[in-house]
């Protein structure tokens, strides 16, 4: 069923290893425990399984946080399930009589587990005043939060504003879904749980069609082979891979995953007969998203084109075998247009093609992408260049052109024809500054970040995630 039964508890190594710790946190009072994990990865059914175990040494107050969205509902919950009046009781008297109870716990040498189901959606006063209730002064902690929910919920304890709470957090917990192994053996305890035998239900095929199909959700999991089970119910036989595929169409309301039921056959070739937009033969395939896909170059039945009317010649034989590597050749002609890589720079070629070519400019009209380094690069060049004492003209014609700082190229676009020249060359460029100058005030010197960006990281690097 959808609803956790600790009954069908199955001890996979994560969701063991965080109920251990999180029995040890209460035992040994270390502080507030955390459970992140997804949708139908085994939250709830971790929390009954800690309020089953710690129910004889504490009261257990099992909460839903989609439930409560003021205090008074909230102390109201934790008093119903603990067995004390809440009913026609005010706001401040129902926390007065919450506290007298947790003393009267701690006395005795117990205490009360506050476990939070959905965490997520407990409005953040509501995570504060639980935060509140664990600072109650006693000779030993008498209050123990263990709080469940998404990765959101731990993105949401990471605000500024939450701090008090993270640092108290001793446990987190990560339930993930299980993996091929685990499945397979989650399976089978399953099955053995109801009082049969998994090989005598499913067919040879089977559990690794449940896997590739959930991922290994165990909600999933649950849903999918009971519906299989359903489906064979009256034809008295065993489930198969397509009654997995079934079943998982008929819950989902989606297609099955790729290759796990037999798919039919599927034509090599694709063909148009009254549309001529495919300008090359494709064959067809099924990709890992069980969508259908063209693989350019399988076709090796091109029509040729006429040059003047684009109108498609008779098609070639299609009956020899699909071959993607010894398709037809195709050329792809483009509209001519000045190429910027024609040109030789002065002094390549061996002279041969320079005659032909444009005079070399000096790059003086030009806009420049500077930096730091390469403003005191320019400098120290326009320096060498000066000394040389080397005439405009000459060196326009021997030598490459000398890169001169953006302060001298300010100087060189002096006249309004060079600043109109330059302006029209720079409309469709960017300018790009490497660690651009303090004292520029057009540069920006903060940049916005997400909060979520770091919440984001901060998650990841607790979980160790690479």
């Amino acid at each position: 069923m959808a609803a956790p039964r600790t009954q069908f508890y199955h001890p996979a190594s994560q969701i063991e290893a965080t109920l251990k710790g999180v029995e040890r946190c209460i035992r040994r009072g270390e502080g507030v425990s955390l459970v992140i994990g997804a949708a139908g990865t085994g939250k709830s059914l971790l929390l009954a399984k800690v309020a089953e175990h710690v129910r004889d040494d504490f009261d257990v107050a099992l909460l839903s946080g989609a439930s409560i969205c003021t205090r008074r509902a909230l102390w109201q919950s934790v008093l119903a399930t603990i067995g004390e009046p809440f009913r026609g009781i005010d706001e401040t008297e129902l926390r007065v009589a919450l506290v007298e109870r947790i003393r009267g716990l701690a006395a005795t040498g117990s205490g009360l587990v506050i476990l939070v189901d959905e965490a997520t959606t407990l409005p953040t006063r509501l995570i504060e005043e639980l935060r509140l209730l664990t600072n109650v002064p006693t000779p030993l902690p008498a209050v123990h939060l263990v709080l469940a929910g998404t990765v959101r919920l731990e993105e949401l304890l990471s605000a500024p504003r939450m701090e008090s709470l993270a640092q108290r957090i001793a446990v987190r917990g990560y339930l993930e879904p299980l993996d091929h192994a685990e499945t397979m053996a989650y399976l089978r305890t399953q099955t053995k749980a109801a009082g049969l035998e998994w090989d005598t239900l499913f067919a040879t095929g089977s559990d690794d069609a449940v896997f590739k199909a959930t991922d290994g959700v165990p909600r999933l999991i649950n849903q999918l082979c009971d519906h299989a089970l359903v489906l064979v119910a009256e034809c008295d036989r065993l489930v198969t891979p397509a009654d997995i595929a079934t079943a998982w169409r008929e819950i989902q309301r989606l297609p099955a995953p790729s290759g796990l039921d037999p798919q039919p056959a599927i034509p090599t070739a694709f063909t148009e007969p009254d549309h001529h937009d495919s300008h090359t033969g494709a064959g067809l395939f099924d990709d890992d998203e069980g969508l259908t896909s063209i693989e350019f170059g399988a076709g090796d039945d091109l029509a040729s084109f006429d040059d003047d009317h684009r109108a498609p010649a008779p098609a070639a034989d299609r009956s020899r075998p699909n071959d993607p590597w010894n398709g037809p050749d195709v050329e792809l002609v483009f509209d001519q247009g000045d190429d910027p890589f024609a040109s030789l720079f002065h002094g390549e070629g061996g002279g041969t093609a320079v005659a032909a070519e444009t005079p070399f400019d000096s790059f003086a009209d030009r806009p420049r992408v500077t930096s730091r380094d390469g403003e005191r690069l320019g400098r120290l060049l326009a320096s060498l260049t000066q000394a040389a004492d080397v005439p405009a003209s000459a060196s326009a014609a021997a030598t490459p052109p000398a890169i001169t700082p953006p302060a001298e190229a300010s100087t060189d676009m002096a006249t309004p024809s060079a600043r109109m020249a330059a302006d029209h060359d720079d409309a469709d460029m960017v300018v790009v500054e490497d660690d651009p100058p303090a004292e520029d005030p057009l540069q920006p010197q903060v940049f916005a970040v997400r909060p979520g960006d770091y919440r984001n990281l901060f998650t990841r690097l607790r979980r160790g995630d690479r």
